[in-house]
Parts: structure tokens; C-alpha cells; sequence
């Protein structure tokens, strides 16, 4: 019995010391559990004060965003998938007073807008003219609206534009006064030499042309000056260039005749779709091309007018073999009253310009083959709808 109690103290001296180590390692665990606790619960703290800063930063962006929307001057709308008016700022309440919260836009659109006008421009029935660009929501559905009242804008615009025209016109009118007074006195001179009776024929038919010619170039610069102060604004209809070529050809037959028997006009159609403009502004222009290559080229002219297609544009090249522009001179000649001949205003080949431009062309000079002058006309081809093949549409003019 005795050799059994030590062995049992050793099993219970066995058992302390396992349960002690055990304690020690179950303090050791709990005294890292609350370091990371403690660790967790600072982190959090930062977190939550991180998260309170960002929230407070959003709220005090978002405000502004509130009150910029509320100022700002350019009518805000915010359509749902749905199509319907969901936000709108105080601007698009004063632009459209009857627009409320899920209202189908497309039917206030029908009912407030009357017709659209160049680009993105929009009348309303009000009579004011808006900019309306739109952008998705996106990951959202939906789109935001942003309609912009530029009324006052185009007519400032016009108002400077019309200004502009009057201050030209108050120049042009001086130099016309002075042009026109020498080849006047010309006429006069000429029309008292044929009112006299001992002129043979010959003479009278001389004096008689003389005359023509004179009151020709008079007409010519009134005509310029007239196209320049009006500016250009056509109501644009898809044009035969076969057609338009051929009555440009009547027109300038005659001219050519008059000119001398050595005077050539050769105009060559290659097949090209029509183009959108008006036949009046355009002759007139490409008339304007073809007496300058008259004026210059002298009795042996030649001018040869091809009409081609390039991509989505047709081209029509005025080519003469005349004595050509000179490269300095070639970045200044559609600048308006700038001439290299004594009895030019100058505006000639600016209502060129303007006119090809007013048909959302392009107009360029070049030297041709011969040493002459060679002006390229581009203007954008209409497909069988009469739209523009790159992406103009009729109502741009």
C-alpha cells in the first residue's frame, strides 16, 4: 500500500504541472487575442473615422453639386430608362414651365419643340433657340439632358456679323466709288463719240463695245459687292452636276465668243451623284472663276472645268493655262478687298469662298498643268435619300 500513494502523488504532481502549462498557454492565447482585439478595434475606429470623413467630403460635394445645379444657368434633365423626367433643375422649370417629375420626355419634347436647326441647335415653340447635348448614365439607365439657351448668343452674333457687313460695306463703298468712276467716265466718253455722224461703222461698233465692256465690269463689281454685304444663306436643293454644268456653259459661251476665236471652255462630267446647294449662288460662283481666268488668260484662254467623284465628295477643278498665281500670293486671294489688278475690289473670289463654304465645301488653289491657275472645288455627294454621304444633312445650309 505504500509503494502506491507516491505513485499516485507522482499522477497528481503529473497533472498539475500539465494543467498549469496548460494555463499558462490558454493566458498567453487570451493575452494575444485582446492585443488583436484591441488592434481590430483601433483599426475599426480609423475606418469608421475614414468612412465618416469620406461621407462628410460626399455630403459636402453632393450640396455643392445641389446648389451649382441649382445656379446654373443651362437647364439640367435627368431621364429614367423608363423615358420619364425623374430630376430637373430651376433653369428647365423657367425653360419649360409645365415639366414635372415622371413626365414622358418624348411627349414634352413633341409638344415644346418646333423644328431643329444646324448641328444641335433647337427652336422651341417659345421662340427661343436651345443646344441640346445629351450622355448616357451609364452603368445606370438613363441619360442626362443639358439644353442650353443661346438666344441672345446667335443674336449677338448676327448683331456683329450685320456690323461687320456695314463697316465692309462702309470700306467697299470707297474703293467701289473710286473704281467705278474711271470706267463710268470711260462710258460717257464712249457713248459721246457715237452720238456723233461721221462715224464710219466700224467705229461705232467699236465705241459701241467699248461701252458693253465697261458697263460689264461695272455690273460685275456691284454685283460682288451686293453677294458680299447680303452674306450667304440658300435653301439648298440636290443639284444635277450634268445640269448645273450645262447652264453654266450657256452662261459662259458668249463670254468666251466675245473674248476671241482662239478662247476655249471645255468642261468635262465624269458620272458623280448630285450635290446639295442652289443653282443661282452656284453659277454665279463658278461664272465668278471662269471670267477670271478671262481676265487673265488673254485671246488664247483656255479653261477646262472636270467634275469628278473623290470618296464621299465631288470635285469640280477650274483649270486655265493662264500666267497662274504666285505662291505668296495664293494664301491672300480669297481674303475680301484684296486684289493684284487696279480696277479689282477684291471680291470676286471671297463671294467664291463664300459661297462654297455656305454649301459646306471646301474651295483650294493650286498651279494647274499648264502653268496657269487651278481652283478645286469640294462639295459633299448626296445619296439617294439627298442626305450628304458624310453624315450632313439638307438642313445644314
Amino acid at each position: 500500500m505504500s509503494s502506491g500513494i507516491p505513485a499516485e502523488r507522482q499522477k497528481l504532481q503529473d497533472a498539475f504541472q500539465v494543467f498549469n502549462q496548460v494555463s499558462e498557454q490558454l493566458a498567453d492565447s487570451y493575452q494575444q487575442l485582446e492585443l488583436k482585439v484591441s488592434k481590430l478595434s483601433e483599426e475599426l475606429a480609423a475606418a469608421r473615422s475614414e468612412r465618416m470623413v469620406e461621407l462628410a467630403e460626399k455630403e459636402r460635394l453632393a450640396n455643392r453639386l445641389s446648389k451649382l445645379l441649382d445656379t446654373l444657368p443651362a437647364a439640367v434633365i435627368v431621364v429614367g430608362g423608363d423615358g420619364r423626367v425623374q430630376e430637373f433643375n430651376p433653369a428647365a422649370q423657367k425653360l419649360f414651365p409645365r415639366i414635372n417629375t415622371s413626365q414622358n420626355w418624348q411627349t414634352l419634347a413633341e409638344d415644346e419643340f418646333t423644328r431643329h436647326g444646324p448641328g444641335d441647335e433647337i427652336r422651341l415653340k417659345s421662340g427661343r433657340l436651345v443646344s441640346l447635348t445629351e450622355r448616357s448614365l451609364l452603368p445606370e439607365s438613363g441619360r442626362i439632358l443639358l439644353l442650353l439657351d443661346i438666344t441672345e448668343t446667335r443674336e449677338l452674333q448676327s448683331r456683329v456679323e450685320r456690323q461687320q457687313r456695314l463697316s465692309a460695306m462702309g470700306e467697299m463703298s470707297a474703293q467701289l466709288a473710286h473704281q467705278v468712276r474711271t470706267p463710268l467716265s470711260s462710258v460717257l466718253l464712249y457713248n459721246a463719240h457715237l452720238a456723233r455722224d461721221d462715224l464710219t461703222p466700224e467705229q461705232r461698233k467699236r465705241f459701241s463695245d467699248h461701252c458693253r465692256t465697261r458697263l460689264m465690269h461695272i455690273e460685275r463689281q456691284i454685283n460682288d459687292m451686293l453677294s458680299f454685304a447680303r452674306g450667304q444663306r440658300y435653301t439648298p436643293e440636290p443639284m444635277d452636276i450634268a445640269l448645273l454644268l450645262g447652264d453654266l456653259r450657256q452662261t459662259l459661251t458668249p463670254l468666251f465668243e466675245y473674248q476671241g476665236t482662239n478662247a476655249q471652255l471645255i468642261i468635262e462630267i465624269e458620272s458623280v451623284p448630285p450635290i446639295g446647294g442652289n443653282k443661282d449662288a452656284l453659277i454665279g460662283a463658278f461664272a465668278n472663276l471662269a471670267i477670271n481666268a478671262l481676265e487673265h488668260g488673254g485671246d488664247d484662254v483656255k479653261l477646262v472645268i472636270r467634275a469628278y467623284r473623290q470618296g464621299q465628295h465631288v470635285k469640280i477643278r477650274f483649270e486655265d493655262n493662264g500666267p497662274g498665281i504666285p505662291v505668296d500670293v495664293r494664301q491672300r486671294i480669297f481674303d475680301p478687298f484684296y486684289t493684284t489688278r487696279s480696277d479689282g475690289t477684291g471680291l470676286g473670289l471671297a463671294v467664291v469662298q463664300s459661297v462654297v463654304l455656305a454649301h459646306q465645301g471646301e474651295i483650294e488653289v493650286d498651279a494647274s498643268k499648264s502653268g496657269g491657275a487651278s481652283f478645286i472645288l469640294s462639295f459633299p455627294a448626296l445619296d439617294s435619300s439627298n442626305n450628304a454621304v458624310n453624315g450632313l444633312t439638307r438642313s445644314a445650309l
